[in-house]
């Protein structure tokens, strides 16, 4: 995906969004059941749902239309049409704006019926404020059978928020850790070994800036860099608790006692480097405000590197060579065996919006985007023939190059990935399977990992933490201060006043109970 990512310190690190409204309050479902593989099979209701009405549904997702989103759609729509009697027309937030803009899809009541859901989108939050539907074991039995079929029971777990389901999740396991993507002949050309750590990468970056005046070392925006990931995210857990502060756990400890990452020596080592960063120059000035996503940066030659996920940077490297092979484009970890872990299936999902006039028929065309071949192929991959061709082993080989109107992934398919329709790229870089290899071998496992903080009791101190970090983060993570400590020692104490010390007990709380509950 990347997945990529909100703020530095959010863009790995808040792993990804989440929902909810009832559709009967009164009643506490039972978890779906589909087993605890994504073998086992479950029943449709014997009645068949009514579709003699034709509708046209409204889907909201994260990131920004490709070229050719209308022809592709046009296909999906014929078989969607043909098989449950509806349309779908997709609408973008891009990735500039989707913080400011994904919330007011709720706040302003828009009709509208499916929307793109996730941990790192505030799922659990905006399902507590009534944004989603209920999705009980019945509905999906009948309007979603063939999904039934092949989610993970833990999958369902994970989706729950006060024991309901406001969500169908990505049932492929994956990473959301960031990389870097790099222009090998720079990095040749200035003599710099493989990169392996973050400060491999900063001697790029320090050549690039000094010998390259027409590029950009690491082009950055508000809404997606990763260094905050290598130098802070591995020493903790990049999920965070609390939203748009930095509370967070340390995976490796299994106690639930919460870190307030923002107090901490790695935290002050990181301002610090990110203010020696910015005097060098190794972003723009306007990068706190850039709305650009930094992959359009790099392709188009404006920028030498980027981070991202490892699918986005694999994607990247593929594009880029395709159109510039001189430039050698690679990918690297930084982490450098540190520990990661696997995301939560709700790292991505979708949703129905509570006030959905058709919450039925958009079920239905949810459960055929996810588990109809040729849907799922047109929605990842385009139209056969003019933007990508199936080999005889079923790998996907592009066409079109960095010119295509629809380049794989680009129409933002995250919500609905599952692992018997995904399909490996036939050109997809090598690093990107040694780095999941990697990665894998690394990953402990801690139970915090599915925890979903209830937001209820502290809803007005979210919006003031909100505010704090939006005026007294973002500096310290462009590294625009004039001392460090100093801008430090400001947003805790902001971050005190706006009552997050009632927020963290109340998250302890949870956590306690969470953990007893969950032995």
């Amino acid at each position: 995906m990347k997945k990529i990512k909100p703020l530095m310190a959010f863009s790995l690190a808040a792993t990804m969004l989440m929902a909810g409204c009832s559709s009967n309050p009164g009643t506490e479902p039972a978890s779906p059941q589909p087993g605890s593989s994504s073998n086992t099979t479950t029943s449709p209701a014997p009645n068949k749902p009514d579709t003699s009405k034709e509708v046209k549904l409204k889907m909201y997702l994260i990131g920004e239309a490709p070229k050719d989103l209308g022809i592709v759609y046009d296909e999906i729509n014929k078989i969607m049409k043909r098989e449950i009697n509806a349309t779908v027309e997709p609408i973008f937030l891009s990735w500039g704006d989707y913080t400011q803009k994904y919330p007011l899809l709720f706040a302003t009541g828009e009709d509208f019926d499916l929307v793109f859901s996730a941990d790192w989108v505030k799922y659990g939050a905006q399902a507590s404020k009534g944004a989603y539907l209920e999705l009980t074991p019945d509905m999906l039995n009948k309007y979603m059978p063939q999904t039934m079929k092949e989610m993970p029971q833990e999958a369902w777990e994970q989706a729950k928020v006060k024991s309901k389901i406001y969500m169908v999740p990505a049932s492929t396991k994956e990473f959301s850790h960031s990389v870097v993507v790099v222009r090998g002949d720079l990095r040749e050309k200035y003599n710099i070994p493989a990169l392996k750590t973050i400060d491999d990468f900063e001697k790029y970056l320090d050549s690039v800036a000094k010998n390259e005046p027409n590029l950009v070392p690491y082009d950055e925006s508000a809404n997606g860099y990763s260094i905050f990931d290598f130098f802070v995210s591995t020493e903790f857990t990049p999920k965070f608790i609390i939203s748009n502060s930095m509370v967070t756990v340390d995976l490796k400890d299994k106690s639930g006692k919460l870190v307030d990452i923002a107090q901490t020596p790695q935290y002050l080592e990181f301002a610090k480097k990110m203010a020696e960063w910015s005097k060098k120059g190794y972003w723009t000035k306007n990068a706190m405000v850039n709305k650009t996503p930094i992959k359009d940066s790099f392709l188009a030659g404006k920028s030498a590197s980027m981070g991202g996920n490892v699918v986005n940077g694999g994607l990247t490297v593929t594009t880029a060579n395709q159109k510039n092979p001189e430039w050698k484009a690679e990918m690297y970890d930084l982490y450098n065996g540190k520990a990661t872990f696997v995301n939560p299936y709700i790292g991505n999902g979708m949703s129905i919006n509570a006030n959905s006039k058709n919450p039925e028929r958009a079920m239905m065309a949810l459960d055929l985007i996810r588990n109809n071949e040729d849907i799922f192929n047109l929605a990842s991959y385009g139209i056969k023939g003019k933007h990508y061709e199936l080999t005889a082993d079923k790998k996907v080989q592009t066409l079109g190059g960095s010119d295509s109107g629809f380049k794989v992934d680009s129409a933002s398919p995250f919500g609905w990935r599952t692992p018997l329709m995904v399909k490996p790229l036939i050109n997809e870089p090598k690093q990107v399977a040694e780095i999941k290899a990697a990665w894998t071998k690394t990953a402990v496992t801690n139970p915090l990992i599915n925890f979903v903080f209830d937001t209820t009791n502290v809803q007005n101190e979210l919006a003031a933490i909100k505010n704090v970090r939006d005026q007294y983060m973002l500096p310290i993570t462009f590294g625009v201060t004039n001392d460090p400590v100093e801008a430090i020692n400001t947003l805790n104490a902001k971050f005190k006043e706006a009552g997050l010390d009632k927020v963290k007990a109340e998250a302890q709380k949870q956590i306690d109970e969470y953990l007893k509950n969950n032995k």
